[in-house]
């Protein structure tokens, strides 16, 4: 059976042209050198190499022959060097999916840095609403998310942030004066929820229904950055988990904890239990560990 030896030893010949100086070249002695030759040359059935007293030329067949073999070699070390290399955390693809309110606040530090460590890595994070990044992570789509934990025992989470939901209003609101806010404090507020499907806005008509209260819910935007435009061009409030509010907000809008009940949900880095992390994740992961303390 032809392997990776036979293949480097007729090359040595074919680029030497010479058997001395190509088992010089693959560090073999001659007669090993030409047995190699000779057992590709019965595989295959044809004559690779002609040998004469002082001279060795290819065949019509052997010079065909030597671009593939130059290829199949080539292959086969630059499988090895990535092999090699994705251990080393050098090479490789990293997919994660990630809450929205974690990636407009903890990500673009731990991503920056992650850059800076391993920048071959092919990185692709996405963002997505929680039920998504479940749905990525049953199907092997990503390597792991951030999201808040699961009771699902397919699934192991490790918690990387506590979050909590906070009200964002103009500075000067009524309801800025306030050290916290209560949920029945929005009653009479026109309030900006995030979009129906998203965890946070799950949490938030769980929460309202829990208290037998009705929000007035006038927007629904998808991204966070829009509720707090929307927020700072006076529309309404806006209910928001504290992950997802930067922590220097402009002067005209103020982050006040909600409370009574004071919601508190663990953001947790979810990945397939019994499935081991490559090392470009696992590296991701020590990372975003590190940069909560």
């Amino acid at each position: 059976m032809v392997n990776i030896k036979h293949l480097k030893a007729f090359l040595a010949v074919a680029t030497e042209l010479h058997f001395t100086r190509a088992a010089e070249r693959v560090c073999l002695t001659q007669p090993a050198l030409s047995t190699l030759i000779q057992q590709l040359e019965q595989e295959f059935g044809i004559q690779l190499v002609r040998r004469h007293t002082r001279q060795v030329e290819l065949t019509p067949a052997g010079a065909e022959f030597k671009e593939t073999a130059e290829k199949l070699v080539g292959d086969f070390e630059q499988a090895l060097y990535d092999v090699k290399t994705y251990k080393s955390v050098k090479r490789g693809r990293l997919d994660i999916a990630v809450l929205p309110s974690v990636c407009s606040s903890l990500m673009p530090k731990v991503l920056k840095q992650f850059n800076v460590q391993y920048p071959d890595i092919k990185l692709n994070v996405m963002d997505c609403a929680g039920y998504e990044i479940i749905e990525a992570l049953n199907e092997k789509r990503i390597d792991f998310g951030i999201c808040y934990a699961q009771s699902d025992k397919e699934i192991e989470a490790t918690t990387l942030i506590k979050d909590s939901m906070v009200v964002v209003c103009p500075a000067h609101h009524a309801l800025a004066t306030k050290s916290s806010v209560m949920w029945k404090h929005l009653a009479n507020q026109a309030v900006i929820a995030m979009d129906k499907g998203t965890t946070i806005r799950t949490i938030i008509d769980s929460t309202a229904l829990s208290l037998d209260m009705k929000l007035d819910i006038v927007l629904e935007p998808k991204q966070m950055t829009s509720a707090l435009a929307y927020v700072q061009n006076e529309i309404g409030v806006a209910i928001l988990p504290s992950s997802g509010v930067p922590d220097k907000l402009p002067d005209s809008l103020k982050a006040i904890a909600l409370i009574n009940p004071s919601v508190e949900r663990n953001i947790s880095i979810l990945r397939r239990r019994g499935i081991a992390l490559s090392p470009a994740a696992s590296a991701m992961r020590q990372l975003l560990l590190d940069a909560v303390g």
